[in-house]
């Protein structure tokens, strides 16, 4: 796994002296190798284990973004953002494969179906690039109206559920949308908001969005509308970043199918997929054994103890029993 010019020993310091508020969302420190002090390439079981990953799914930066993700291994999966302070995660000891199966059998109220599509619950430098964008739409005469922009982490689960343990087309692919990002406060800082565009705008639209710095899926994707910004003070750091890269990059969950961008499940495939996602749902959890990876140890090294931020989390409401019936439309 070694590549040449990296050092891992130099790049592991920088971790530790550069450690940021995204580690708040790490497990508490704990020995996960010795790859620092032996100034090797972690395996990809000490980047688990440094990231906190439990779950048999896949973990590494995503296909097309230089972020941490973790992808259930579940019927119809998310691809969920790892490390960062600011996004919705597990319960403390919860695997992601168990946090999707409680938020597909969470029970929401009316306030999962309302919309909030104003500037001032989103972060600052977002919000001056959004103001950016639309003027820049309205001089070239791209008919766009904002349709959101902060979005609950209960609201967030509520459309994660739709085709998954509710009746609907898929409507996300993830727990971790930029729409509900918190900053170190905890209050709402979104990074991410929706657009109607009218008709022969699309290209233009995405066009104008690059130009402004801002990041998008592409006119011909299943969410043209959506614009975003990944990162900020509370990602990963750029050392983490390159470590990340010593292991395969985790394919995309598309709205179209509900599976991973590097599947081609033909129709009869797809509908097995959803009522196994329904009956997944309904039926107790059992998590999968993972057998536990011994790692040779050179004498312990110390690790520095990572600064953590106090988050208030908005979280979504407390587990209700299993529904069965139709979700009220």
């Amino acid at each position: 796994m070694r590549r040449s010019g990296l050092l891992v020993g130099c790049i592991f310091s920088l971790m530790v002296a550069t450690a940021s508020a995204a580690q708040a969302s790490r497990p508490a420190v704990k020995d996960c190798g010795s790859w620092e002090a032996s100034r090797r390439n972690p395996t990809a079981s000490e980047l688990r284990c440094l990231f906190g990953i439990r779950g048999p799914g896949r973990f590494g930066l995503l296909s097309y973004l230089d972020v941490p993700v973790y992808q259930p291994k579940t019927p119809l999966p998310g691809t969920h953002v790892v490390g960062v302070a600011g996004l919705p995660r597990p319960n403390a000891g919860e695997s992601y494969e168990a946090w999707e199966w409680r938020m597909l059998r969470t029970h929401f109220g009316p306030e999962a179906r309302e919309t909030y599509n104003g500037l001032e619950l989103t972060d600052p430098f977002f919000a001056t690039r959004l103001m950016q964008f639309e003027r820049r739409l309205a001089e070239v005469g791209v008919g766009a109206r904002r349709r959101e922009t902060w979005r609950a982490p209960s609201r967030q689960a509520f459309l994660f559920q739709q085709g998954r343990s509710r009746p609907g087309a898929l409507a996300t692919s993830t727990l971790t949308s930029w729409h509900t990002r918190v900053d170190e406060r905890g209050q709402p800082a979104a990074r991410a908001a929706d657009y109607n565009v009218g008709r022969g705008g699309m290209q233009r639209f995405h066009a104008i969005a690059a130009e402004v710095g801002l990041q998008s899926y592409g006119a011909d994707s299943n969410d043209p509308g959506h614009v975003f910004l990944a990162g900020g003070e509370q990602a990963v750091t750029d050392q983490e970043v390159i470590l990340l890269r010593l292991l395969p990059r985790v394919p995309h969950v598309t709205i179209a199918t509900g599976r991973p961008a590097d599947e081609n499940p033909t129709r009869a495939v797809l509908a097995q997929f959803r009522e196994a996602a329904l009956s997944w749902a309904f039926q107790p959890f059992i998590p999968e054994v993972i057998a536990e990876v011994l790692v040779p140890r050179d004498p312990p090294a110390v690790m520095a103890v990572r600064k953590q931020y106090a988050l208030r989390r908005v979280t979504a409401s407390p587990p209700a029993t299993a529904r069965r019936g139709k979700a009220p439309r």
